[in-house]
């Protein structure tokens, strides 16, 4: 069976398939049993245990129909019919859809059999009149329980093709009699399954309906967040961009007094890098640094962002000043590593470096966002008059344990 494609890559919704017997694909159906099963379980109980109450009540007119063999109807009722209903009911809300429908459709085929087969079996002047007993299962089968349209076909079939036999093998009816009623037992079925097929056409249509449209919806809601994240991330380094880092920074600097750091980086003289070996190559030495923050600084409360252009913007949160200056000192040693060559300098470093401004938002109060930068930036230009290659912690001496190229 066709199966329907949930995430179709053209962005076009595929229609849940319903083949002629009304059968959902799987996918689809699994998901109508997910949503609708305990219903259906129930109804079933509840249909199978009304049923049996009126089987037994209805032995009132069987007895007077047959009163010769009355006593096996007693018995096949109470020892067989009642405690298999019964049990088949108990078993509803405890197995999957297919067996559940397969024990329904089971229970009925079996208490329609003994009315038939007491049409048949019986001498009584009355026993074809046992009819109305199995056109009242037929009734209650394909309209009250509601089988589902396959299992109705299948159950409308045999009790014709059984009642059809009993009727026409049955000795001592008149031609005219076994006729009529194989004509009655047929209109029945035929009419009682086309009935339920209307209402289980309109059951799964309706299905299909609502279904489509939450597909639709799920699929709009996806595409939103998709077009989310994409408004929020740098095209091409693959980084988060201004709107995610304002958005973020946003959150975090609303007074609730935890510490962060923030540092803004630049690529030393990448103008210069630009000039010499052209734009390309600068889009790919901007890849490389992205690459190498997304690999070694992934912190769980840390976020690398691209400010713009050669700058970019390292935030975490909850740290100490220890913590800040350590990890500003290993992203200047971590690009110094990378070993991309830059041979436009004329300040004798001859690889592409940073220079890092790291701005503390300490426990003592809160600091809006645009301070926090305004600080980075501060000590990013204390870096680089410095003479680059290096961080500088706000209102800082530049750190002698960094090694300054001439």
């Amino acid at each position: 069976m066709r199966r329907p494609t949930d995430n179709p890559t053209d962005g076009t919704i595929q229609r849940p398939v319903l083949d002629r017997l009304l059968r959902f694909d799987r996918s689809t159906e699994a998901r109508y049993e997910a949503e609708h099963g305990r219903w259906r379980a129930a109804h079933l109980r509840h249909t199978i245990i009304f049923g049996v109450l009126l089987y037994v009540l209805h032995d009132i007119s069987t007895y007077l129909l047959l009163p010769d063999h009355y006593w096996i109807i007693v018995l096949a009722t109470l020892f067989v019919i009642v405690p298999c209903s019964l049990a088949v009911a108990h078993m509803m809300a405890r197995v999957s859809a297919g067996p559940r429908e397969l024990l329904a459709t089971g229970a009925i085929l079996t208490a329609t059999a003994l009315p038939i087969f007491m049409m048949y079996y019986s001498d009584a002047p009355h026993s074809t009149h046992m009819n109305t007993e199995v056109i009242l299962c037929i009734v209650f089968a394909n309209m009250v329980m509601a089988l589902r349209f396959r299992h109705a076909l299948v159950y409308s079939s045999l009790v014709l093709l059984w009642a059809a036999s009993a009727v026409l093998m049955k000795q001592g009816v008149a031609l005219e009699l076994k006729i009529a009623l194989c004509f009655q037992f047929t209109s029945v079925c035929l009419l009682t399954t086309y009935s339920n097929y209307v209402v289980e056409r309109r059951r799964c249509r309706d299905y299909r309906t609502s279904l489509e449209a939450m597909m639709r919806a799920e699929m709009a809601e996806t595409s939103e967040k998709q077009f989310q994240e994409m408004s929020k991330t740098d095209a091409l380094t693959g980084l988060p961009n201004r709107r995610f880092l304002d958005e973020r920074l946003g959150e975090w600097f609303t007074g609730d007094g935890s510490a962060a750091a923030v540092m803004m980086i630049d690529i030393d003289h990448f103008k210069l890098f630009n000039d010499t070996l052209g734009h390309p190559a600068g889009d790919e030495c901007l890849k490389l640094i992205a690459d190498a923050f997304r690999s070694a600084f992934s912190e769980p409360d840390a976020f690398c962002a691209r400010f713009g252009g050669e700058e970019f913007i390292l935030a975490i949160r909850e740290t100490e000043e220890v913590h800040a200056r350590h990890l500003a000192n290993a992203v200047v040693r971590a690009i110094e590593a990378l070993g991309i060559p830059h041979p436009g300098r004329s300040d004798g470093v001859e690889v592409v470096t940073v220079s890092v401004g790291v701005a503390l938002n300490p426990l003592s109060g809160p600091v809006s966002q645009h301070e926090m930068l305004s600080q980075a930036d501060e000590a990013l230009y204390q870096a680089k008059r410095a003479g680059r290659n290096r961080f500088v912690m706000r209102n800082d001496v530049v750190d002698p344990r960094i090694a300054v190229s001439p």
